[in-house]
């Protein structure tokens, strides 16, 4: 009975973990593609549409990784249900970075490729927590 309890519990952690990662690489996927068009797309006025279709996709690609974490946080232990918060407040700030770049702000570039760099940092740390968590049980 024990032993069953714990599969299950092991089980409900690994698909929390996994959908964890599978929606921060979607979110990862948009960044690349941002990163792309900072340097693919000459014309200001193009280069500026297409920021503003990325932000859109990743606007509905934040609420299932925001429920997704949710999820993994629960599902704990607390070593990775910190990691996989660091990955949502990661693309929240890298996020809001996109955001200043098509209001105009000069620096906001620069600062999207840091909070870029920081959000795949986040997502490699929760990665290694939870395959330790894995271990682990």
């Amino acid at each position: 009975m024990q032993a069953q309890h714990r599969e299950r519990v092991r089980e409900s952690r690994r698909a929390a973990y996994l959908e964890v990662m599978e929606h921060a690489h979607v979110i990862g996927e948009l960044y690349r593609r941002a990163m792309d068009a900072f340097h693919r797309i000459a014309d200001p006025d193009q280069q500026l549409t297409r920021l503003e279709e990325l932000r859109s996709e990743l606007r509905e690609a934040h609420d299932p990784l925001m429920h997704s974490v949710r999820v993994a946080v629960l599902e704990g232990p607390s070593l990775t249900a910190e990691a996989a918060q660091a990955v949502l407040d990661a693309a929240s700030r890298t996020n809001r970075c996109l955001w200043h770049i098509t209001c105009g702000d000069a620096d906001a570039r620069s600062r999207f490729g840091d909070a870029q760099t920081a959000y795949l940092r986040c997502l490699e740390r929760f990665v290694e927590v939870a395959r330790a968590s894995m271990e682990a049980s």
